[in-house]
């Protein structure tokens, strides 16, 4: 399950709020192959107002409710993400966390890692905090059990290599045999329900980049912007709106076997709300 996957099935668990989460992760490289990870998590404060009326009241600090145990999600305590570090890779270690609202009032907060070698860091489904993992193993669901996708690193001189599995590890969550099925059995097209997940997902964002500090002497990745890498950029509510993505999710219902990586890559090449690097591997040279 890769983190698209993985941040629905989490929504679920949040009182079927899917369009709760707005996350993206950055991780920046020095010539010497350290750097940081920062990591950014915030909910919609529509979704805690509503959670708040059901819940009765409460707070946090910042208006928001006392949501019982989806308080660690909104504001987690240092202790557990200093333990969520091990998630990121051996060796990295918690530098700080900053709870607050982001550029549109999303409620969340930021939290900083730091390494001394990029190679020991990992980036793939286990990359959420304790308590979202914690929630999403309380829908019946575990980490690990299918191959997700995922970023790692080598380095050779001044010479940054990035491995990504996204499109492999995307296959799992674009086609999902179970809600082809049911929507099956409601006598519909899978890309029929899509609309409803456009609507349920307004606002939720995913991304994953790589930032370069230092000059950029030479690189193959495609998205660029100065010296930060756009691994992957999801607004997931235009994805659910796009009809080439609700096509492709109609033409996988028909023919599952005909899902193959380089379909993937083709459908997200072209897709809307979405930028990703498509190649398995990106080679970046740092000055």
């Amino acid at each position: 399950m890769n983190r698209l996957g993985t941040a629905i099935l989490l929504l679920a668990a949040c009182l079927f709020f899917s369009s709760c989460i707005r996350t993206s992760t950055v991780v920046s490289v020095k010539k010497d192959g350290s750097g940081d990870i920062v990591t950014r998590y915030y909910f919609s404060p529509q979704v805690l107002a509503l959670l708040e009326q059901a819940s009765g009241g409460g707070g946090l600090g910042l208006n928001v409710p006392d949501l019982g145990g989806l308080q660690g999600l909104v504001t987690p305590e240092r202790e557990s993400l200093e333990k969520d570090s091990a998630i990121y890779g051996e060796g990295v270690t918690y530098v700080k966390h900053d709870p607050g609202r982001d550029d549109e009032g999303w409620i969340g907060y930021t939290v900083q890692y730091k390494f001394d070698d990029i190679r020991t860091v990992k980036l793939d489904q286990n990359s959420l905090p304790g308590a979202a993992r914690e929630y999403v193993e309380a829908t019946g669901q575990s980490f690990g059990e299918e191959e997700g996708g995922s970023l790692t690193f080598t380095m050779e001189g001044n010479e940054l290599t990035i491995h990504s599995t996204m499109i492999a590890g995307g296959m799992n969550d674009l086609v999902d045999q179970e809600q082809i099925n049911q929507a099956k059995e409601m006598g519909m097209k899978p890309s029929q329900t899509l609309p409803m997940a456009a609507s349920a997902t307004r606002g939720m964002k995913i991304a994953f980049f790589v930032r370069i500090d230092g000059e950029v002497v030479e690189t193959t990745a495609e998205h660029t912007t100065g010296n930060l890498i756009i691994m992957s950029d999801t607004d997931v509510s235009s994805v659910m709106q796009d009809p080439d993505f609700a096509a492709f999710i109609d033409n996988a219902a028909e023919d599952p076997d005909a899902v193959s990586e380089e379909s993937l890559r083709e459908l997200f090449r072209n897709i809307e709300g979405m930028t990703i690097e498509l190649a398995d591997e990106i080679k970046v040279t740092i000055e």
